[in-house]
């Protein structure tokens, strides 16, 4: 058992936390001036305010501590801490404190399986880049020739025939006798042909030309992703829901509170004024 004794109330006190930072439940404490130097982690979480924790830091947690040496150092006669000596404070716990305050904040928002023990995953990127150029040149030809053959041929027959005929005639008689005294006959005949021929020839050529070039772009990228998750084997599904329950005990704000401490305050409370 550990006995606390504590001394009578005396009127000449050492200045408290609650004292030093006058106006605390009016919005001039500690967290309001940390928030004004910079974002703190639940800065976004409009449920946490700085009045609030302002309120149960001194109201409740810590506003009956002695003041830290550092504190005592900056009151001003009336016991108070001035605008610019809270905000130096400020700057020490940020100083000291932000990182910390911000990677336990992520792990209060981080998403998992509670009874998940394992979580494996495997991801792959590959890029490719291909680029094809085909070029294409070509011809055809097509031709012939017609020819268009003519002829004419003309035939003429032909004939001629001459007789000549002596008559006799008696004196002083100018009718013939009966019967010419001789009969000559002179005959022609024959055929003429004219033929007329010849041709035309017409020569026609086509050619069809082709150029051209065609270009293909495969570039491109893929992802590949492998997850496993579940449980080895190696911890109960029980026995990590009792570990999950052990870490929600655990309070972010009484962990800052103590950090706050560290600066601020001592360790022990004016009984007096608790």
């Amino acid at each position: 058992m550990i006995l606390m004794y504590y001394p009578l109330c005396e009127k000449e006190s050492e200045p408290i936390l609650r004292e030093a930072f006058d106006g605390w439940y009016e919005g001039d404490g500690i967290f309001n001036h940390l928030s004004q130097l910079t974002d703190l982690p639940w800065s976004e979480n409009t449920n946490i305010t700085d009045a609030t924790l302002d309120l149960v830091y001194f109201g409740n947690h810590s506003g009956g501590k002695f003041c830290s040496p550092i504190v005592k150092h900056l009151l001003d006669d009336d016991e108070s801490l001035s605008s610019s000596a809270r905000d130096a404070l400020a700057h020490i716990l940020i100083a000291k404190y932000l990182i910390n305050w911000q990677r336990l904040y992520a792990t209060m928002l981080a998403e998992y399986n509670p009874i998940h023990n394992y979580d494996m995953v495997e991801t792959k990127e590959t890029e490719t880049t291909e680029d094809k150029s085909m070029s294409a040149n070509g011809s055809s030809t097509q031709g012939g020739s017609i020819t268009d053959a003519y002829g004419e041929t003309q035939t003429t027959a032909h004939g001629r025939g001459e007789r000549d005929t002596t008559y006799r005639y008696g004196m002083n008689n100018t009718t013939p006798l009966d019967k010419a005294s001789d009969d000559v006959v002179m005959q022609e005949n024959g055929t003429t042909t004219i033929t007329h021929g010849g041709q035309d020839t017409h020569t026609r050529q086509l050619t069809d030309s082709l150029s051209g070039t065609v270009t293909e772009d495969n570039s491109g990228t893929e992802n590949y992703e492998l997850r496993r998750s579940g449980n080895i084997g190696v911890t109960t599904s029980q026995q990590m829901l009792q570990s999950e329950r052990e870490l929600w005990t655990w309070n972010y704000f009484d962990q800052i509170f103590k950090d706050l401490d560290n600066e601020l305050g001592l360790m022990y409370q004016d009984p007096c004024r608790v």
